[in-house]
């Protein structure tokens, strides 16, 4: 009811009576779509806690569902509706498979899923930043990284800083074994090593490197076959090592693998022979053992031609694929095989003739 007293202006009461007869309005709206129990202790309404003109008690519960969603829930606390914050024990149920909701920033303690599909997952603290996003998995801590690219154009793995761990298998049950296939492994400056002390570590298919029953480390293949060294292309490669020990050297020397073959001259042989020098020498890295004395010929790489401090054949000298010249060991050999036998033909020809002279002096 509106009383006045005095004089009102007319607008302003045709301004009053209008917000009364919305406010009755937007009341009787309210009302329609709220359910309340006899003595208001429990209240369902598509809004937000109103004067619904009954009386409400400590506990009187307020739920807001709209759409037979509920959005909302009150609580009658100290003379005022306060909005009902859910607490884990409250949550405690079996299952929540029919749980659907934008849930915006969540805080919580520890969460357990069998599956989380989301744009991006981030863990910042004092120790790094761990990211598993569309770009792929990354932790890193200062300098030291572990990135997995899963697309783009530079899909690879690296890690920088190191890392340690005492078993990966694919597939095997077999703990202690260690496969690796088609990754690289480099270190600077540090020594780095694949596998565990003790066990094997599988190169590559067939191949592995361990200890043998010696104890002594070792490459195996597991089929028992031979190992080859070779490019992409199935070209054989060359390898560089200090002292090779073996069982003996076996060179091919089909004549199918072979091509412009020509006759080698025995005179040329014994010549390169004749003009090569054979030295003592110690190689610089080496210690002053007995096994530190070499005898052999030198290529003076150092002095100019005339001024050599040794002489050695071209025949005897090839280059690697750096320019670097080295003594072919299997060309000085052979070279020494034609002159041995050039010079067995000089000795035979000599007996000859010493054999005619003694004849002529006989007679």
């Amino acid at each position: 009811m509106i009383i006045a007293t005095g004089s009102v202006d007319i607008n302003e009461a045709t301004k009053l009576a209008q917000e009364a007869s919305n406010s009755a309005g937007d009341l009787a709206e309210k009302m329609k779509n709220t359910v309340a129990t006899m003595d208001g202790k429990t209240t369902v309404s598509t809004s937000t806690p109103f004067n619904d003109g009954k009386e409400h008690n400590e506990g009187d519960m307020w739920t807001v569902i709209n759409d037979d969603v509920a959005s909302a829930m009150y609580i009658y606390t100290d003379g005022q509706w306060q909005v009902k914050k859910w607490d884990q024990q409250a949550l405690s149920v079996k299952q929540l498979s029919a749980l659907t909701a934008d849930l915006g920033h969540v805080t919580a303690g520890t969460l357990e899923s069998a599956i989380i599909n989301g744009a991006q997952i981030t863990e910042n603290s004092a120790n790094g930043t761990i990211t598993l996003d569309k770009d792929g998995f990354s932790a890193v801590s200062g300098s030291s990284y572990f990135k997995f690219i899963a697309s783009g154009s530079n899909q690879y793995t690296v890690a920088n800083g190191g890392i340690r761990t005492d078993d990966i298998t694919a597939n095997t049950g077999n703990i202690g074994d260690t496969y690796i296939k088609g990754q690289t492994f480099a270190a600077y400056n540090v020594n780095t090593h694949i596998g565990q002390q003790g066990t094997w570590t599988y190169l590559a298919e067939n191949v592995k490197c361990g200890s043998t029953n010696g104890g002594n480390p070792a490459i195996s293949p597991t089929s028992g076959t031979a190992i080859y060294f070779h490019n992409q292309g199935g070209t054989t490669i060359d390898i560089h090592a200090g002292d090779v020990y073996s069982g003996g050297n076996k060179l091919k020397s089909a004549l199918s693998a072979k091509r412009d073959v020509t006759d080698y001259s025995p005179d040329e042989a014994l010549s390169a022979v004749m003009n090569t020098d054979v030295k003592k020498w110690k190689y610089k890295d080496s210690n002053n053992s007995a096994d530190s004395q070499h005898i052999g010929p030198i290529i003076d790489d150092v002095n100019e031609i005339g001024k050599k401090s040794a002489s050695i054949a071209n025949d005897m000298i090839s280059t690697d694929e750096n320019g670097d010249y080295f003594l072919n060991e299997s060309n000085t050999i052979s070279i020494l095989l034609a002159a041995l036998k050039k010079s067995n033909q000089r000795i035979d020809e000599l007996s000859y003739r010493i054999t005619e002279l003694e004849r002529k002096n006989a007679q």
